[in-house]
């Protein structure tokens, strides 16, 4: 599976380019580029980083907007993944780990 994945503060994108071919309205991008910082542009009809993962780790606002709108009208192949900040400590406290 060829993905595209870049760290950001608190979390991880990743996309599935595989899903995102195809693609006819590439809302990842739409949605960035209306709520977020611009981050990605369109090649050969897949998402590309328009800087590198480390920059855009730092330029992302964090707003999720991206896997909102890919889930709801693009091809679902964009998803974020949220750290759990504190749930190891949590998980050991109560006997859960």
């Amino acid at each position: 599976m060829a993905t595209l994945e870049f760290p950001f503060r608190t979390g991880k994108v990743t996309i599935d380019l595989e899903k995102c071919r195809g693609c006819q309205n590439h809302a990842c991008v739409e949605a960035c580029a209306k709520f977020g910082s611009s981050l990605f542009d369109i090649d050969n009809g897949l998402p590309v980083l328009l800087s590198g993962a480390e920059e855009s780790g730092r330029r992302c606002i964090e707003d999720l907007a991206c896997e909102i709108y890919c889930q709801d009208t693009g091809n679902k192949g964009l998803k974020i993944t949220l750290d759990m900040f504190g749930l190891d400590e949590y998980r050991k406290k109560t006997g859960l780990a």
